[in-house]
């Protein structure tokens, strides 16, 4: 079973330090460990220099079973692109949607985060490696990454029966002119529109599941004995309870002030020095990644007292907002909304109420 390993807080350049030491950590620990960062990855060069040879996308062995690539969005384009053209062939004629090549596709706003997760899925998906870190981003697109999965399943359950009776030439009718003719013409197989829907759905529950298993996906935060940054690193890890991702364990660079305990209890504190650019020394320091902390549900239901008990540390009362829509809980905060899928024996009874307890927002039902 592969695990992916990633961070939260603290600058890109501090993250692909500690992700360096980390990778290097389970790779002496005899796992096949690569590293995988954002293009341009400047930073790895100037840790590791001659040492990592530059090949595009390609994973290049930095050392034994430590491998590192770079996540070019152009070619992670070019690969996702051969294999939707491929797909679309099967079901579309070249003449309904041209010829384009992957070579002349330009990237568009967002378009990297959906690249970077189609890259990190191919090579979980190989086998090739036991351990996939992922470092260096900035930690608000890690939380829009890492969140994908979830989003594209509320979209899927919200619309699946759209979908489901979805009729392309019911659709073509309605547009009428020159397009509709061509996709009457191409004599569009639905069935096999729908099968490749749910070949989808299947991706995307697999991702779901990974992201919720501390075995599978762990995410750190880092951060400082600064007040500001300790503020901001509680708001990303209430933030990563948005996205139903626990979190069990903090890097702290520099001294875990009592103010740094009080605000991450009750995670696991590791402290480190405050420059990363020894990497190398960082490594015999680090917490053994085989044996996590516990980390607090992002959600609980309580069925006897008809309660939800939902994990936001980091926000005030005044930064939650709690709706209902369609027989589910939404949860609106850190910039994001969450929806919780209630139990069989909670689903369809209403909302009485709800009060924020800090860290806990605790929803009443009857």
């Amino acid at each position: 079973m592969t695990r992916i390993v990633t961070f939260l807080g603290s600058t890109p350049e501090q993250q692909t330090a500690l992700g360096l030491a980390v990778a290097q950590w389970f790779a002496q620990h005899q796992q096949r460990t690569l590293l995988a960062l954002p293009a341009p990855a400047t930073t790895l060069q100037y840790l590791i220099g001659d040492v990592y040879k530059e090949t595009g996308s390609q994973a290049v062995s930095v050392g034994d079973r430590l491998c590192v690539t770079q996540l070019f969005a152009t070619q992670s384009l070019d690969m996702a692109w051969d294999d939707l053209s491929r797909l679309v062939e099967s079901y579309l004629p070249p003449d309904l949607v041209g010829k384009v090549y992957a070579g002349e596709l330009m990237i568009l706003p967002g378009m990297d985060m959906l690249l970077t997760l189609n890259a990190l899925r191919v090579y979980y998906s190989s086998g090739e490696y036991d351990v996939i870190v992922y470092a260096g981003a900035n930690s608000r697109d890690t939380l829009r990454l890492i969140g994908l999965p979830q989003g594209l399943a509320w979209y899927y359950r919200r619309f699946r029966r759209l979908l489901e009776q979805l009729d392309i030439n019911k659709i073509a009718t309605a547009m009428g002119g020159p397009i509709a003719s061509a996709i009457m013409a191409a004599n569009i197989d639905t069935q096999k529109i729908n099968e490749r829907l749910a070949q989808a759905k299947e991706w995307v529950d697999r991702g779901v599941t990974i992201a919720s298993d501390g075995q599978r996906l762990s995410v750190f935060l880092l951060t400082s004995p600064a007040a500001l940054e300790i503020a901001q690193t509680q708001w990303l890890w209430g933030s990563a309870q948005q996205v139903n991702v626990p979190i069990s364990e903090v890097f702290c660079l520099g001294e875990a002030t009592p103010d740094v305990n009080q605000a991450f209890a009750p995670l696991r504190i590791s402290t480190l020095p405050t420059d990363l650019r020894a990497w190398q020394s960082l490594v015999p320091s680090l917490p053994d990644f085989n044996n996590l902390a516990s980390a607090p549900a992002p959600h609980e239901f309580d069925e006897v007292q008809q309660q939800v008990r939902i994990f936001l540390p980091g926000f005030r009362k005044e930064q939650v907002k709690l709706s209902e829509f369609s027989g589910e809980l939404t949860v609106e905060a850190g910039d994001q909304r969450r929806h919780i899928e209630l139990p069989p024996s909670l689903k369809g009874k209403p909302v009485q109420g709800g009060k924020f307890e800090a860290p806990y927002l605790i929803v009443n039902l009857s």
